[in-house]
């Protein structure tokens, strides 16, 4: 698994997890939030369609329900300093929220150790595990053309 994440080769693979309802939408970008120290995007927001303006994200803002309103455009905006809910630190992720999914992005480096693909993965669970129809796909990594090591290892992992 570490070979889908220990060498940065520039690229930001992401990690969809679409056909989410509205509410799994919402509670999914709750639970990154939850999870995170901080937002490390520089002046992070999103578009007010009612509005027509931009609108400032603050970290106990969610604003993922105007995305499932209609009333915000997609988003997209990075966490940092991120705890898996066993405490296992988890590097930067990029969050583009969307009105039936939700992708991170991450990029791959030397901070990507076992236990921070583990805390992925437990952050993942969290996300998904009440989900009824959410599709898992890996995209963009060159290590994982087809994305069909990522959901093996996703597969595996959601049996434990």
């Amino acid at each position: 698994m570490l070979e889908l994440f220990c060498e940065d080769d520039g690229s930001l693979p992401d990690i969809e997890l679409n056909n989410l309802s509205g509410k799994e939408v919402i509670d999914g970008y709750k639970i990154l939030k939850d999870h995170s120290g901080s937002i490390v995007t520089e002046n992070p927001c999103y578009w007010s369609v009612s509005q027509e303006c931009i609108v400032p994200i603050l970290i106990d803002d969610n604003p993922s329900s105007f995305v499932i309103s209609g009333e915000a455009e997609p988003f997209h905006l990075c966490f940092g300093d991120i705890k898996s809910p066993t405490g296992k630190r988890i590097p930067v992720l990029g969050v583009f929220v969307y009105s039936d999914g939700i992708a991170l992005d991450y990029r791959m480096g030397p901070e990507w150790n076992q236990d921070a693909i583990e805390g992925l993965f437990e952050l993942m669970l969290s996300i998904t595990e009440s989900a009824e129809n959410v599709e898992v796909e890996h995209k963009s990594n060159i290590n994982d053309l087809d994305g069909s090591i990522f959901k093996s290892y996703w597969s595996s992992y959601q049996y434990i």
